[in-house]
Formats: C-alpha cells, structure tokens, sequence
C-alpha cells in the first residue's frame, strides 16, 4: 500500500501544468490606422475642402502616429493618440507650423487645427475638418 501511495505521488508531482500563452500586448494606435476621408472648412478662406490622409503607427514611440497627406499638400505630421483624443504639438514642416487637437468615436475622426504660412495669403489657416474610415 506504501509503494502505491508513494507511486501515486510521484506520478502526481511529475505532472505539470504548462500554460503557453503570450501576455496579451493593447496598442490603441491600432484602433486609429487606416485611410479616412477628410471634409474640411477653412475659417480663414470660408472654403470646404475634401481629400484623404492615411495613419500610420510611429516606429519610435508607443503612441505616435504619423498622418500622411495631411493639409491635402502631402505633408507627414506626427501626433499623440491616448485612446480617444489626438494631438498634433507644434511643429514645422517645410514651410508650415501646424499644431491641433481632436478625438476620434468609432470610426469618425474630428480635428481643430491651425496652419502658419508665412508664403501664403491669409498667413494663418484656422481650420476643422471631419474623417471618416475608408479603408484600414
């Protein structure tokens, strides 16, 4: 009896349990990523404008991404995405300075956002615009 008590022991304690799984990795830029259509007004001008930009996923920092096309004058901006609001800090890209803020809801994307050009008559572009997803 002490033999089988023993041997069940040692067949039980040679038994393991090996769970495989990865740990489980939430990127919210992944929420973001895709193609939208832009529909644009510019309070300076009092023009609509529609174009597409596409975001990326920034290869440097967990929550950057960068908007290609953006402006409609295919410049490469990069942004700040939490989960819900986008921002855009200062920047200066060829002959632009932009900066914004927006957030996105479902597929739906709403910006604010100034453009400073000091080659272009009116200077400052104080502009909005609505995206919706395309393609991602």
């Amino acid at each position: 009896m002490k033999n089988l008590i023993f041997l069940l022991l040692i067949l039980v304690g040679s038994c393991q349990l090996i769970i495989n799984e990865e740990p489980a990795y939430y990127d919210a830029r992944d929420e973001v990523v895709g193609q939208y259509q832009i529909d644009e007004y510019s309070e300076s001008t009092e023009q609509y404008f529609s174009y597409s930009v596409e975001i990326f996923k920034s290869c440097c920092n967990s929550n950057e991404v960068i908007i290609y096309n953006f402006y409609d004058v295919g410049l490469e901006v990069f942004a700040y995405y939490d989960g819900y609001k986008l921002t855009i800090p200062n920047q200066f890209i060829g002959d632009y300075e932009i900066e914004g803020t927006g957030r996105f809801t479902d597929d739906e994307w709403s910006l604010t956002y100034v453009v400073h050009n000091r080659y272009q008559n009116p200077s400052t572009d104080f502009l909005y615009f609505t995206g919706w997803r395309i393609g991602g």
